[in-house]
């Protein structure tokens, strides 16, 4: 009877552990913890994980009407030009796309 208990225990912890890898990439983090602990507590901590998200912040050029999905101080197009154009954080391209009609992503 303890072999069929540990052997669902085990099961259970190594289901927790695919879909953190697979969703949230914190495989190993939940498996050491489920293995330790209780699967229980690995399942809180994926799902906990969930809210953790990363914000992504775009850059966006008023010269060239670029957005920039990654983390710049100067727009590199203009640059080319040799103009030093000062790029503007959003939190959001939609934020950008109200103030214009087309939206060009580099």
């Amino acid at each position: 009877m303890l072999i069929y208990i540990i052997a669902i225990y085990l099961v259970i912890t190594f289901l927790l552990t695919a879909i953190g890898i697979e969703k949230y990439s914190e495989g190993l983090k939940i498996f050491i913890t489920s293995l330790l602990l209780t699967p229980l507590v690995g399942l809180l901590l994926m799902l906990r994980q969930r809210r953790r998200s990363s914000r992504i912040s775009y850059y966006y050029c008023e010269e060239c009407d670029y957005i920039f999905p990654v983390k710049m101080s100067h727009c590199p197009i203009c640059a080319e030009q040799h103009k030093k154009i000062k790029l503007t954080k959003y939190t959001s391209p939609n934020d950008v796309t109200k103030s214009i009609k087309t939206l060009k992503v580099a």
